[in-house]
């Protein structure tokens, strides 16, 4: 398994790109994660907002987009690539990072098969272990790399484009909720009734934040019972509740914003209303934001149409390595 040359990322970011993590190593990575989108927050950005207009981002060497909690890892870097490379593939294919060039991390799973989960049974008397381990990574964006011709789609799609990609997504959506539109300021999903009501498309600045809060609303509907089923998990308190639902409707959107190509701005409004209350939230669990992105990514996979079949297609690829 290949690991960043020591020289291309923080001593942080090393050290944790050196290996399967478990217990309090593990548990360093969640947090390592939880505080870069803390440090955003705290600034007053919300990192997840930023999104591609070129398409989500992805893997230069094996022409995957990025999944869940890396999206927005990737999305606080300020480039304008959606290509990323570690250290080792940007030489492979012939080019180099500049030098001083600062790497990203990411996060990518190790699924355990049944040998693993024998051996580790046998080592430590313990019946039972998590499906998979979390690894650090890091890599670089192309706009960081030099002598590596960039792919011929990682150009912004056409404005006419972006809207025709964000009602095909819609289109898409099996079993979709019922939409009805009125005069409304206050967009949502009841689940009752399972409907989406949304403000008329006149009333919206543009058709992208149109379909932005289609897209979050219909993240929202994802969780009923006869799809993802999301809500039935009733063992939190009503406001941990709410933080973790509004997060995965909040990332699945910037996703599917990402997909479709055009950016899902951020408003004083929600800033005022939300930050804190994600920084608290945060704060209080750091695996809320792995958890919150993993069930995104599940429902904008969803709504694309496009749920993986196979067993461990929920885990974060591991992109950076060959």
């Amino acid at each position: 398994m290949e690991t960043n040359d020591p020289g291309t990322s923080t001593a942080n970011e090393t050290a944790l790109s050196e290996g399967p993590k478990t217990g309090p190593q593990c548990k360093s990575i969640y947090e390592t994660v939880t505080n870069r989108i803390l440090t955003q927050l705290e600034q007053g950005r919300i990192p997840w907002r930023k999104t591609w207009t070129s398409g989500l981002p992805k893997s230069l060497t094996t022409g995957r987009e990025y999944r869940g909690v890396n999206i927005l890892f990737l999305a606080t870097a300020e480039h304008t690539s959606r290509y990323w490379v570690t250290y080792r593939q940007a030489i492979r294919v012939g080019g180099h990072v500049r030098k001083g060039e600062k790497a990203t991390p990411i996060v990518y799973w190790k699924w355990r098969n049944a040998e693993d989960i024998k051996k580790l049974r046998e080592k430590t008397g313990k019946e039972s272990f998590a499906p998979c381990v979390p690894f650090m990574s890091a890599v670089f964006n192309l706009d960081q790399v030099e002598q590596i011709k960039r792919p011929d789609d990682d150009v912004p799609q056409l404005p006419h484009r972006r809207l025709e990609i964000a009602e095909k997504v819609y289109e898409v959506m099996p079993d979709k909720p019922r939409i009805e539109h009125s005069a409304t300021h206050h967009p949502a999903y009841a689940p009752s009734v399972d409907r989406v009501l949304l403000p008329h498309l006149s009333q919206f600045e543009s058709g992208a934040e149109y379909y932005a809060t289609l897209f979050h609303e219909l993240v929202h509907s994802t969780g009923h019972s006869k799809r993802l089923n999301r809500f039935r998990d009733t063992q939190r308190d009503l406001i941990e509740q709410y933080s973790f639902e509004e997060l995965v409707a909040e990332f699945g959107a910037a996703f599917l914003c990402g997909f479709a190509g055009f950016e899902n701005r951020e408003t004083e409004a929600l800033q005022a209303a939300y930050i804190q209350g994600w920084m608290t939230a945060l704060k209080k669990d750091a695996r809320l934001i792995v958890r919150a992105a993993s069930a995104a990514q599940r429902a904008a996979d969803y709504i694309r149409g496009k749920l993986p079949i196979e067993p461990n297609a929920d885990a974060e690829p591991g992109q950076a390595h060959d």
